[in-house]
């Protein structure tokens, strides 16, 4: 193993082995998002910047919820219908593609929507809520 593949290891041990870390990760992402909703807003340009922000995301928020456990990583989401409502609120409803981090080469294509408000100076997300349904079974990311 080469000493930048090494460091690149460690540093990925440290941010998952810590809470805090991956909530300042999320963090991060979420005011990440919540710039690029509001450019969208603003211009109503191509979506794919923000699919793969919101896997990102996602794949975060998943560490966080099942910390110490199983948890779950997000490939990709794809929108089918998005919405913008008064610069403020971002609507979509699509699918996208999730796993088990223990076994990452089973993934499973599920339904997601979700429903994001930004402030209005639109560097901050006030609230969010990611949901994504496979048969009886419902995940919920929320902020």
């Amino acid at each position: 193993m080469e000493k930048t593949e090494y460091q690149e290891e460690k540093h990925a041990q440290s941010i998952y082995s810590s809470k805090r870390r991956i909530q300042r990760h999320v963090l991060n992402l979420e005011q990440y998002l919540a710039k690029a909703i509001y450019n969208f807003s603003q211009t109503s340009g191509n979506t794919d910047l923000l699919q793969s922000i919101l896997a990102f995301l996602s794949s975060w928020k998943f560490s966080k919820v099942g910390f110490g456990k199983s948890a779950f990583w997000c490939d990709a989401i794809y929108f089918d219908t998005v919405q913008i409502e008064n610069n403020k609120n971002f609507v979509f409803k699509g699918h996208a593609w999730i796993g088990l981090v223990s076994n990452v080469d089973k993934e499973w294509k599920v339904a997601v929507s979700g429903h994001f408000t930004i402030n209005a100076s639109g560097k901050r997300l006030k609230r969010y809520t990611l949901k994504f349904y496979d048969n009886d079974q419902l995940i919920v990311l929320s902020k």
